[in-house]
């Protein structure tokens, strides 16, 4: 199974171009005094030696100061992880070795590795309140949060035993872990999914049991009383409360507030809490571009609580009359919050205040308007642009791309007739040929694009992309062209560009296994994605279909099984499809009409019509 091929393939292209100015230059020869800084080899291969007999605090303070570079991504090998646990058993007490480990546990070629060691470190170290926090937090981000619960309650038991530690460092840790535990189990206690569930009753009532109790203990203890981070997680969780029982909270109204306050009020406290940070954040950086994100929507939003809350604190400074640089924080903010909307009205506020708009604000709004999906007030946006300019045809992509997104393919096609012929434009084509199913077209466009932009050949997505395509196409050497040089390579790419080796693998022989092409070769790629991600529902359904193809029909049953198990409620019409194409080759004709009919019931990049016809032929 090929991974969903994107509509939106020029948003991927920016980041692809800006990626290529080369790093290597970082990584020159020099000493751990200099400004440069070294590669992984290089401190464990000869400055790690070399200082082995010197005061072991300072060799770990430079540990953490090397590691916590970004540009320090994918240099780990295995020799690597395996000294740095080492060190980490050592002293498990010294956040030093968790930034290079939790580096290493994000990138796809090592994930495997490092997790269930870095989980079973902090096991066995229960008292350490970093190693805990530092695992809690890394199963949020990997989507766990039900296996992070233990982590968290670990380490607030050592914040029980020491609940104001002698260093600052520490108590940042202590508050850090307070409001992760309260809001993870807010998570757990008052999610409306959750509550829903009558499967789920008994244990969202044991959250909100062990919540008010640990609410309680927190505002018990004064040490927290001037920590904003557990402020706003207590404001929150009585924000949860209200929400749940619709009434005022009980809690929020005689123990988190010494006056009597209703949890309505909880709320706008919430409100002025964002505000005042979204006035900090302007008094201390004017420029616009990228600010900070605001530590309290930082916490709020690691943990899901991103809606009604902020969203409405935001709203308030968008309302300010006149406050231009308040507007513009609101609108870029918005974008992160996921609430084009809120940066469209933004927007709406800015035009309104300016009295000299240049063409980068025009640029900037048609894009949120766009976003939004704002498409007639975007391209009023992009003409005042195109007449700004003096240059209608500047503009003239951008109108074909509001025609695409508003499903008008051939009228796209039209207007790009009379657009510059860059990459962009390229681009718009190629989508718009793959809507209207005229893959030849798409082909040639995507592959016109590339020897305009040769710099997008050094991105894995668009290698990727390229090669569906071609897929499409019924091109094979150009699928190959485009994805076996991965196989050996990484070309240079940004973050959003780290498309796995896993990936690539099951993409190659997923082609051409569906093309009957070079099927030994095909087995050979699947069978390395199933050892690189093996419980990956796409790669087992890819597999099973090249067992297909080979005539080992009873290998595939039990591939094509286990990917409708991985899969489970989000199974879709191509696995299905393949399935009963599999017991179909068995002989057992109900269990594949069985799998037609859900595929007929489901969306899929199949053909419905070759379906109907193998039901009809049952």
């Amino acid at each position: 199974m090929t991974p969903f091929f994107s509509s939106r393939l020029r948003i991927l292209i920016a980041a692809f171009v800006l990626a290529a100015a080369p790093a290597s230059t970082l990584f020159a020869q020099g000493d751990l005094e200099s400004d440069w800084l070294p590669n992984t080899t290089l401190f464990f291969d000869e400055l790690l030696p070399s200082r082995a007999a010197q005061d072991e605090a300072e060799t770990l303070a430079d540990l953490a100061r090397i590691f916590d570079h970004p540009f320090l991504t994918n240099q780990f090998r295995d020799e690597d992880i395996d000294k740095l646990f080492e060190m980490a058993a050592k002293h498990p007490d010294n956040e030093a070795f968790f930034s290079p480990l939790i580096q290493a546990a994000v990138q796809p070629a090592f994930r495997d590795k490092v997790t269930p060691r870095l989980l079973k470190l902090a096991e066995d170290n229960p008292a350490s309140r970093e190693l805990n926090l530092t695992c809690g937090e890394m199963l949020v981000q990997f989507k766990r949060a039900d296996e992070a619960v233990p982590f968290f309650e670990r380490a607030f038991d050592v914040v029980r035993a020491d609940p104001e530690p002698p260093s600052e460092r520490r108590r940042e840790y202590n508050a850090n872990i307070a409001a992760k535990l309260v809001l993870i189990y807010s998570d757990k206690a008052f999610d409306q999914k959750r509550r829903e569930d009558p499967k789920l009753a008994d244990e969202v009532k044991q959250y909100q049991e062990k919540l008010r109790a640990l609410r309680a203990e927190i505002a018990s203890m004064r040490v927290f009383d001037a920590a904003p981070q557990v402020q706003t997680a207590l404001i929150v969780s009585c924000a949860g409360d209200m929400d749940a029982s619709d009434a005022e909270s009980p809690f929020a109204t005689s123990v988190l507030v010494p006056f009597n306050r209703t949890a309505w009020a909880l709320r706008d406290e919430m409100h002025r809490l964002a505000e005042t940070s979204l006035t900090c954040l302007l008094n201390r950086k004017k420029e616009v571009e990228e600010p900070e994100f605001p530590e309290p929507f930082r916490i709020l939003s690691g943990l899901g609580y991103r809606s009604q809350v902020m969203a409405a604190a935001l709203a308030r400074i968008a309302e300010a009359p006149g406050d231009t640089e308040a507007l513009y924080t609101v609108a870029i903010l918005a974008e992160e919050l996921g609430d084009p909307l809120l940066g469209a009205r933004a927007w709406d506020r800015i035009f309104a205040v300016v009295k000299a708009p240049t063409p980068e604000m025009f640029a900037v709004c048609a894009e949120i308007q766009t976003e939004a999906k704002l498409y007639d007030d975007a391209e009023r946006t992009y003409r005042n642009l195109g007449a700004m300019l003096d240059a209608p045809e500047a503009v003239q992509t951008k109108l074909a791309q509001l025609e695409f997104n508003r499903g008008n393919y051939k009228k796209a096609l039209e207007m790009l007739q009379k657009a510059p012929l860059d990459t962009e434009r390229l681009l718009v084509e190629t989508d718009c040929y793959m809507h209207l199913r005229n893959y030849d077209k798409a082909l040639e466009r995507i592959r016109n694009a590339a020897r305009i932009t040769p710099a997008l050949l050094e991105g894995r997505r668009f290698r990727l992309i390229s090669a569906n395509i071609a897929d499409k196409a019924n091109d094979m050497r150009y699928v190959e062209q485009m994805l076996a040089p991965l196989l050996t390579s990484r070309p240079p790419a940004p973050p959003s560009d780290d498309v796995p080796d896993a990936e690539i693998y099951n993409s190659l022989g997923y082609i051409f296994a569906d093309h009957g092409y070079r099927l030994n070769d095909a087995l050979e790629y699947l069978l390395k994605a199933v050892e690189l991600d093996p419980k990956n529902g796409a790669i087992a359904d890819s597999y099973a279909w090249v067992l297909f193809k080979l005539k080992r029909y009873e290998e595939a049953k039990k591939e094509i099984l286990r990917a409708i198990e991985l899969f489970g409620d989000d199974v879709d019409a191509t696995i299905l499809d393949h399935a009963g194409d599999i017991f179909n080759a068995l002989g057992d004709k109900a269990a594949a009409r069985g799998y037609w009919d859900r595929a007929m019931k489901l969306d899929g990049d199949v053909d419905y019509d070759a379906i109907e016809r193998k039901l009809a032929a049952r």
